[in-house]
């Protein structure tokens, strides 16, 4: 009888799996593939790295079948993203890899066969790598009886060395595990890859390796660090060359973070073909994003947050250069490389940095180190000239609570929405505002060492002085007067801030704010001078 025919896959069915793990989340999406008709043509038509991603929020202690099922290119992208920390390899992060691939060799022929080709495929200077960092070679032609430490050893087939092993558990599994099935493939490059481990230097084998791994990411659409900082920039004047133009298979890995957005609105109107052009450049969005922050790809939060940021800069660029109207955005992600809607959107946060940082140049709003203006504005501003602006959660605590310690607890993010580059732009008018009146009444800083006051300090400690006969100047308050002063502001009226409009009105409710911290005097507690905060007091 011959042979039985493999039978070509059912596109329609590939289309079918792929569309449901679109759906799927987490391990669900393990299902879908082991429910597929053909589970191994279905893995290894999904892109490498969203098949890590895969894996590595199932486990890879429970993805097993995956890794068995992948193919040699997707295994060996496998170890790209998870075995690197930035320009240096950690072999042993790829052990628990091998052990994996290799776990059902011994049951088949096919298995072992799957398994043999992807080794096969590894770069030698990976596996001589993994070789160096789990054994101690010892050559019998120099020392015919050296030092043993352990029951983890063996002689090679040719009888030349003792591989002493330094790794156990798991970890020796898959390291013996690796050198049997070498010198079983062919004793002789066995032999030459064992005797490599004493001769060749670690830096060289991690260069050329290195070389190796970043050809094969920027097939995937993974950038180099300046082309992914040049994400990071102005838009230029003229539109590049669309950006992510990588040959890949549909995948599944973005629709998660689909939320019927702006973009997402008008990439469903894109024909099917325009559609999987802009996922492509989607994912190099993200993979620049990931780039230029150094995120471990095996992080998956890190890696999240990196596809949110993206989008979300495309979204800023693309309400932007749309004016938020969902066809002629759609005409823009047809007509424009997502490259320049993202430098469009992240040229808005730039904006708002340079804003920041001239207030603080011309001297009038403090530094970024100690900023005159109370919280959120001055956390805010001092988030926003880091060297990529971020954004101050505290702008969206209620204008009562400005100017109290709630609306500091916040440590700054990026940016993540118009709206929130919006609210930004309007705290830096009132910002300025702010700094104008401080100048106006003459509320500067006292030149002398500690800490600088915030300007609802100062005016509250001009005001006090003012209202026990003396000039309306920040001048500190004798401690003996902390009483008096602090019942001499009340009530705080003050018809100067109430011509001064909304800069007058959020300075007149966030010193009222400050101010609810002299209440207890009032009435008639006690009250260390140098932990009041609301007036500059002296001893």
């Amino acid at each position: 009888m011959s042979p039985r025919k493999k039978e070509r896959p059912d596109p329609r069915a590939l289309a079918r799996a792929r569309r449901d793990l679109r759906a799927a989340r987490g391990r669900e999406r393990l299902e879908v593939i082991l429910d597929a008709p053909d589970p191994g043509t279905l893995v290894r038509s999904l892109p490498a790295e969203e098949l890590y991603f895969t894996i590595r929020e199932i486990g890879l202690g429970e993805a097993v079948e995956l890794v068995r099922l992948a193919s040699p290119d997707q295994f060996r992208t496998f170890l790209d993203l998870d075995a690197w920390r930035g320009s240096e390899m950690d072999a042993r992060r790829i052990l628990p890899w091998l052990r994996a691939a290799r776990a059902a060799a011994s049951e088949s022929d096919r298995e072992a066969a799957r398994w043999k080709r992807k080794l096969g495929e590894l770069d030698p200077e990976i596996l001589s790598m993994v070789l160096a960092a789990t054994l101690r070679l010892h050559d019998l032609e120099e020392d015919p009886d050296p030092e043993i430490h352990g029951d983890r050893f063996m002689r090679t087939p040719e009888g030349k060395y003792v591989i002493e092993f330094s790794v156990d558990g798991t970890e020796y599994l898959a390291a013996r595990g690796l050198i049997d099935d070498l010198y079983a493939e062919d004793p002789f490059v066995a032999t030459r890859m064992v005797a490599a481990v004493r001769s060749e230097l670690p830096s060289e084998l991690q260069e050329s390796a290195l070389r190796w791994r970043r050809g094969r990411l920027a097939d995937l659409g993974f950038p180099d660090l300046e082309e992914a900082l040049s994400w990071f920039a102005r838009p230029p004047p003229e539109p590049a060359v669309r950006a992510g133009g990588t040959a890949r298979r549909p995948g599944f890995f973005l629709a998660a973070f689909e939320r019927g957005s702006l973009l997402d609105r008008a990439a469903a109107r894109l024909p099917a073909r325009n559609r999987e052009a802009l996922e492509r450049q989607l994912m190099t969005a993200a993979n620049a994003v990931l780039v230029a922050d150094a995120i471990d790809p095996g992080d998956l939060p890190a890696v999240r947050g990196a596809v949110e940021l993206a989008r979300a800069t495309l979204e800023m660029g693309l309400d932007a250069l749309s004016g938020g109207d969902e066809a002629r955005a759609a005409e823009v992600l047809a007509e424009s490389p997502l490259k320049r809607v993202f430098q469009h959107g992240f040229g808005r946060v730039l904006e708002l940095g340079w804003r920041a940082r001239r207030l603080f140049e011309a001297g009038g709003a403090g530094s970024r180190e100690a900023p005159l203006l109370d919280p959120p504005l001055g956390e805010a501003l001092t988030a926003l000239v880091h060297r990529r602006p971020l954004y101050f959660p505290g702008l969206e605590v209620p204008r009562e609570e400005w100017g109290t310690p709630a609306s500091a607890a916040f440590a700054p993010r990026a940016f993540l929405s118009s709206a929130e580059v919006g609210r930004t732009a309007a705290a830096l008018d009132l910002a300025a505002s702010l700094v104008a009146l401080a100048s106006k009444l003459d509320l500067a800083p006292p030149s002398s060492a500690g800490p600088v006051p915030r300007l609802t300090t100062l005016y509250l400690t001009a005001l006090a002085n003012e209202r026990l006969g003396r000039s309306f100047r920040p001048d500190s308050i004798p401690a003996g007067e902390l009483l008096v002063a602090a019942r001499a502001l009340q009530p705080l009226d003050d018809p100067r801030l109430a011509a001064e409009g909304e800069a007058g009105e959020v300075l007149a409710a966030m010193a009222r704010a400050h101010a609810s911290e002299l209440l207890p005097l009032r009435d008639g507690a006690e009250r260390r001078p140098d932990l009041i905060t609301a007036l500059l007091v002296r001893s």
